[in-house]
């Protein structure tokens, strides 16, 4: 269990950054619901650093997840007391995505941005269209955007690099960076990174979080070498489908 205070601010920055399109509080429990879209925004996260859940704290979690006819997905962080024990002994299939929290200081003073580096308060057509033809699983991101209640910036570069960063206090959380296939290995999304750390840096933000599956090296090596060194806290994922869920 990690227990630097910053660690919960930045879990607390990254849920306002990309917000689910509905969440209900399960006791120490938010269970966030979306039109599809990743396993964050359609999985149960700890409201509290020192959230507590029972047996039938999970019974009424994996309910809700039933009467939405969607898998009870738990998100697990280091931020909170250990449940992997719990939820083996209720059926749940092993760890699937784990993901690092990486952090970076802000300088106070902005840089210039890259060239070619669009950036708006509100997402454009392009960078909507960029967004789902590049994420055609991910849900609608007109529909994201409306739900983010904070500061936000958007970068883009043409039609084939995207990102965007939201402020939460001092914090600001980089989100949905996509680069073309077809334009790999050729410095757009670093400098997508760079132009949302001068955006950052605008706002006023102290800090710049991100979140990276562990597995994902490239994306963890652009973040390494853009200064994201701290790791701060990683989490994971456990699933149950009601086929496979155990009798109560």
């Amino acid at each position: 269990m990690t227990a630097d205070p910053l660690a919960w601010r930045v879990e607390c920055a990254c849920a306002a950054a990309y917000p689910p399109r509905q969440a209900v509080r399960i006791g120490d429990w938010a269970v966030a619901l979306s039109d599809g879209g990743s396993r964050r925004s359609n999985s149960a996260s700890a409201i509290l650093p020192g959230a507590a859940l029972d047996a039938a704290t999970l019974t009424a979690i994996r309910d809700h997840f039933s009467t939405a006819r969607q898998p009870a997905i738990v998100r697990v962080t280091d931020l909170t007391p250990d449940i992997d024990d719990l939820l083996d002994r209720n059926g749940f299939a092993p760890r699937e995505g784990q993901t690092r929290t990486l952090l970076r200081h802000v300088a106070r003073h902005a840089r210039t941005a890259p060239a070619g580096i669009v950036l708006t308060d509100a997402p454009d057509p392009i960078w909507l269209a960029t967004r789902l033809r590049l994420a055609p699983s991910a849900e609608d991101p007109a529909q994201v955007a409306a739900r983010i209640a904070l500061p936000t910036g958007y970068a883009r570069r043409g039609d084939v690099a995207i990102g965007y960063a939201a402020l939460h206090g001092d914090i600001a959380v980089i989100e949905a960076i996509a680069t073309d296939p077809a334009a790999h290995r050729k410095g757009h999304a670093r400098a997508i990174v760079t132009g949302l750390i001068d955006w950052a840096a605008r706002a006023g933000a102290s800090h710049l979080a991100l979140q990276v599956e562990a597995t994902n090296v490239p994306a963890r090596a652009l973040y390494a070498q853009a200064g994201f060194t701290p790791d701060l806290y990683g989490y994971h994922y456990r699933r149950i489908t009601p086929s496979s869920a155990p009798d109560r």
